[in-house]
C-alpha cells in the first residue's frame, strides 16, 4: 500500500524518505577521502537497505528523484567510482532537502 499523494501526512508521522535521508548522510560521511574498497561495498549495501525500506513504507513515489540518484550512486560504487557516487548522493540530498 502506498501513501496518498493528495494528503499531508498527519502530525507525528515520519518525514517521507527519512531512511533514505539518514543513509545518504551516512554514506557521504563514509565516502570522505581516503576511501577503502571494502567501504564502497558496505556503503552500497546500506544504500540498498535504505531504498528497500523506503519502498516498503510506500515513500518511493514521494522521493523518486532522490531514490533514483541513490540508485545511481550504488551503481557508481559497484564500479569503484566514489567521486561520481558522492556527486549522485549530494544530488539525492538536495532532492530530499526540498521535501522538508
Amino acid at each position: 500500500m502506498t501513501r496518498q499523494l493528495d494528503r499531508i501526512p498527519f502530525p507525528g508521522s515520519p518525514s517521507p524518505g527519512l531512511d533514505l535521508r539518514l543513509a545518504v548522510a551516512s554514506a557521504l560521511t563514509a565516502l570522505t577521502p581516503p576511501v577503502a574498497a571494502p567501504t564502497l561495498v558496505d556503503v552500497a549495501d546500506a544504500l540498498l537497505g535504505a531504498l528497500a525500506r523506503t519502498a516498503a513504507t510506500g515513500d518511493t513515489c514521494l522521493v523518486l528523484p532522490a531514490a533514483e540518484a541513490v540508485a545511481d550512486a550504488r551503481a557508481f560504487l559497484r564500479d569503484g567510482d566514489p567521486r561520481s557516487a558522492t556527486a549522485a548522493l549530494v544530488c539525492a540530498r538536495d532532492h530530499l532537502d526540498r521535501r522538508l
